[in-house]
């Protein structure tokens, strides 16, 4: 009986999976605590050139490949392009719903926010995942995001809506094959920039920024890594690990530490498909909380967690500087874990209880 037909099994395994989330954003809080504001945090770039900080931010590289296994195994189980899309919404509005409201509530409270004390406008974009260029384009030229890492669901809900219109109309080997020729060409308008006009180029490379096309290998390796966790194809692993380890020499060129960074994180993911020891590894209590809680604590950490070692280093300045993010980290991580384990499904349930109770009023009206 395969992994696909034994649900036993395939819910088992894919604790690995919570444990590989847990590993990218430990990397993404720990370059945002160390490494991204050195103009702002106290210690400037003292901890910057570490390798462990440097390339945390390669976190997020590693939740696109996340993303991409776990939406070609949720299509699988969806009735239509609208039945995807729903579910996918009310995985990540409802987190983001609560996320946003204590960012604007408590933003006052965190005075030395990279991003400053934001508008109840600001909200907009997190609660619709679309840009905020979009929204300067109609309304405010000053439209603002309550937090710049949310620029990675805005890539994720174009991925969503590309890759589902695909699956229900062309089938899920093609929707890959389209998604790793969608990456390619990005690759292929970073040399022929060289042989472009000026105005040309300026265009095409305005055009793929907001498609995002450069993102889709990862979200391709993702979906082959699922179609090998299913067939146990080795060929098909073996394609995923290759895209893969393209898409992170396009981070920093060939040979770069960037890249050597990035295939260590793709290594990881290719070897927990089927190594049990790494799926063990991974498969700890520990990661798979920190991975439990990972969607809200990547929305609510970065200002707060900026703010808090800025506001400690003030009225405790002999503290080494090392400790400063460690009680901020602490204060974050148990407000996300509030919200995924109370907040989170306490708002989605109330948004289905809302819809059926909508529904059925339609209904009623159309009786």
């Amino acid at each position: 009986m395969s992994a696909q037909n034994n649900p036993q099994k395939h819910a088992s395994r894919l604790h690995f999976l919570d444990g590989l989330r847990g590993i990218a954003i430990l990397l993404v809080v720990l370059y945002h605590a160390y490494a991204d504001w050195p103009q702002e945090l106290p210690y400037h770039e003292q901890y910057a050139d570490i390798f462990l900080f440097h390339f945390g931010k390669y976190g997020v590289q590693l939740f696109f490949i996340i993303s991409g296994f776990v939406i070609a195994m949720t299509l699988e189980k969806c009735k239509s392009f609208w039945d995807f899309m729903f579910r996918r919404w009310l995985r990540l509005f409802p987190a983001m719903l609560v996320a946003s409201l204590i960012i604007l509530m408590t933003a006052p409270l965190f005075t030395a926010r990279p991003y400053g004390v934001p508008r109840l406008q600001d909200l907009l974009p997190g609660l619709t995942f679309i840009e905020p260029e979009f929204f300067r384009l109609f309304f405010d030229k000053n439209q603002g995001v309550l937090e710049g890492l949310f620029w990675t669901l805005f890539v994720e809900m174009k991925f969503y809506i590309l890759a589902g219109l695909m699956y229900f109309t062309i089938g899920s080997k093609k929707m890959i094959a389209v998604l790793i020729t969608m990456f390619f060409s990005s690759i292929v308008l970073e040399f022929a920039n060289l042989h472009l006009s000026p105005t040309v180029a300026d265009k095409l490379n305005t055009l793929y920024h907001y498609l995002n096309w450069a993102h889709y290998g990862w979200f391709a390796a993702g979906a082959l890594f699922y179609q090998y966790y299913v067939s146990k194809n080795r060929w098909v692993w073996f394609a995923a690990l290759v895209v893969a380890l393209i898409a992170a020499r396009c981070l920093g060129g060939f040979p770069t530490k960037s890249m050597a960074y990035a295939s260590i994180l793709v290594f990881t993911f290719a070897f927990s498909m089927f190594n049990p020891i790494v799926q063990k590894m991974l498969s700890n209590k520990f990661l798979v909380f920190i991975g439990f809680i990972s969607y809200p604590l990547y929305l609510v950490h970065e200002n707060a967690t900026v703010s808090m070692i800025n506001q400690l280093h003030d009225a405790y300045p002999n503290v080494p500087s090392y400790l400063l993010p460690v009680l901020p980290t602490i204060v974050v991580t148990i407000v996300a874990w509030v919200i995924a384990q109370y907040l989170e499904p306490m708002t989605r349930k109330g948004i289905k209880q809302l819809l059926s109770f909508k529904a059925a009023q339609l209904n009623q009206k159309l009786d």
